[in-house]
């Protein structure tokens, strides 16, 4: 009796061991986001112009994604803070600079290819995004790493739809020359012609995202926006050409040149008047971006401090 006796208070003393030190510490509750409510997060991304310039090898489509020419790739960086509110939702604020880049040269369409502007725009973003969490696999894993005992993984996975707002200014630049608004290419500023466009404009991004966890504290996000912009100027190309004469004898010869530097061949194609893009259609901008984020609301566990106790000549736990 005795024997079995020890046994059994053996047998319960391993199991509350290995329940206090080795439980998972947070399972997937309604609560759980409360775990992962601010975060802080940085990294690169890859961007794209959707705009008049280049575009495939036939008329745009209406800047849509399809209308993409991937050679126009171009970098971004970003920097932005995350605030989950609810265990479906969360709020993004974000910052970023991105380099976005457009070129007729790459396209067969003749009348794209004819026109021959290039341009690359130096755009500088702050958005404010809603996250809608559509999949979700969260919980933490066993705190302490006991030899021989086997329990559960961190998991922490989300899928998301993103939407929102985004305020962003932008510096259109001929690749190896000057920045273009102050050139007013398209006679801003002469008779009939449109008032100089702004440096700053307004969006709708929209887009989809994951995060994938790398432990309690750390996790990486891919994610894909797309921009529809209030601006049609994101290339410096929107309307109709302007008098290329009377552009040159008020602005000067550069400006002349970078309102049509086509090859004059069918000098009736770029004449006062004629289509130079497209303005009842406005620009739009992809990003691809690659995250590493830091929750800040969650602390990892502390390792246990010892101090020496000058007194009894003994070490204590503090």
């Amino acid at each position: 009796m005795r024997e079995l006796l020890f046994s059994f208070c053996c047998s319960v003393c391993l199991l509350f061991t290995s329940v206090v030190y080795a439980q998972p510490t947070h399972f997937t509750t309604s609560d759980y986001h409360k775990h992962q409510a601010k975060e802080i997060l940085f990294g690169v991304g890859a961007t794209g112009l959707l705009g008049d310039l280049g575009g495939l090898n036939r008329q745009g489509t209406d800047y849509a994604p399809i209308d993409y020419e991937f050679l126009m790739t171009r970098y971004a960086f970003h920097l932005g803070y995350r605030y989950r509110f609810k265990p479906r939702f969360a709020t993004k604020s974000l910052l970023q600079y991105g380099l976005l880049q457009g070129d007729d040269a790459l396209t067969t369409e003749v009348y794209r290819n004819y026109r021959n502007i290039r341009v690359k725009t130096h755009l500088i973003e702050f958005s404010q995004t809603l996250e809608w969490i559509i999949f979700n696999n969260e919980h933490f894993g066993k705190r302490y790493r006991i030899a021989g005992l086997k329990g559960m993984r961190n998991k922490n996975t989300l899928v998301y739809l993103i939407g929102g707002v985004s305020g962003f200014a932008y510096f259109p630049q001929a690749p190896s020359g000057p920045f273009l608004r102050s050139l007013r290419t398209e006679g801003q500023g002469l008779p009939g012609a449109p008032k100089p466009y702004s440096y700053f404009s307004f969006g709708i991004p929209m887009g989809i995202g994951a995060k994938i966890g790398i432990d309690a504290v750390w996790r990486m996000s891919f994610e894909f926006t797309y921009t529809k912009t209030f601006t049609d100027y994101l290339d410096d190309v929107s309307g109709s050409y302007y008098d290329n004469a009377a552009i040159e004898a008020a602005y000067g010869p550069v400006s002349a040149y970078y309102a049509d530097p086509s090859s004059k061949e069918n000098p009736y194609w770029t004449a006062h008047g004629e289509i130079r893009g497209h303005p009842e259609t406005k620009d739009a901008y992809l990003f691809l971006n690659v995250s590493l984020i830091r929750n800040i609301t969650y602390k990892r566990s502390k390792r246990i401090k010892w101090r020496y106790n000058t007194r009894k000549g003994t070490k204590a736990r503090w």
